[in-house]
């Protein structure tokens, strides 16, 4: 398997693919301080709850505040790393060496899962940079400890955009189209994001939907005290949807055809 990701390592590192995604990440907290900025100047309230980073403290939220930007471009990016291994037939390559399918997939899970950290480390830290020189560093209501707190919170964030990065790279085996995955991850984050919001109206669905991590990810408060007491479990689900997706995508992999 050590092969497997020197491997792709080197295809990563020539890939333009990787630096879009980078290059899109990292410039787009820039680009949220300096508008958010001229939007202060011009007389908005900057409302913590409203636009979840006001400051260089509150940034340590930029994974919730672009979550969604995050995990479609972070579904495309994936759906093209592995996409294009079967419809170039690179795959084979690897396999007639006698690496074995379960190595073969976790070397993909692994750089799919390093690639996202990388951006959400370098999203996080130019996004404390740009609004504390906009805003200053300033703090966090009902915050007390701000370094076990920031800790612990880009943790947790860090974890449930992991758990979406594994559905999609199950997706895109066993699609094994990059088209096809794109739009199967698309919807896949269309209906575990925004459905939940629904069910949230009705008692009976309510907690189920606290089984999908983006319903944290999208609809819940961190900057509150009685969001970071439910980080375990929100820690519980990201690691249940990583092991199941995995177990899935190994197996249904190991049984398919490749042609």
């Amino acid at each position: 398997m050590l092969n497997l990701l020197a491997a792709e390592k080197i295809k990563l590192l020539r890939s333009k693919r990787l630096w879009i995604v980078l290059g899109i990440l990292f410039i787009l907290p820039i680009m949220q301080a300096v508008s958010f900025h001229f939007e202060v100047q011009n007389g908005k309230e900057p409302v913590q709850i409203i636009e979840t980073v006001i400051n260089g403290a509150t940034a340590i939220l930029m994974i919730k505040k672009n979550g969604f930007t995050i995990l479609l471009v972070l579904s495309a990016f994936i759906s093209f790393l592995i996409g294009e291994e079967f419809h170039n037939g690179t795959i084979r390559n690897a396999l007639s060496l006698g690496q074995s399918r379960t190595h073969y997939y976790l070397s993909k899970l692994v750089i799919a899962a390093l690639v996202s950290i990388v951006s959400v480390i370098g999203l996080t830290v130019i996004g404390m940079i740009s609004y504390s020189i906009a805003f200053g560093f300033g703090g966090i209501a009902e915050i007390t400890n701000y370094t076990s707190y920031a800790v612990k919170t880009f943790s947790t964030l860090s974890l449930l955009l992991l758990s979406s990065v594994s559905v999609y790279v199950m997706i895109s085996f066993l699609t094994k189209n990059s088209s096809l995955s794109l739009i199967w991850s698309f919807l896949y984050t269309i209906a575990t994001g925004f459905l939940p919001s629904l069910f949230q109206q009705t008692e009976h669905f309510k907690q189920v939907t606290n089984w999908f991590s983006q319903t944290f990810l999208f609809y819940w408060d961190f900057a509150q005290p009685a969001s970071v007491a439910q980080y375990p479990q929100m820690v519980l689900v990201s690691l249940i949807t990583i092991v199941i997706s995995s177990m899935v995508g190994i197996l249904l992999f190991k049984r398919s055809d490749i042609k």
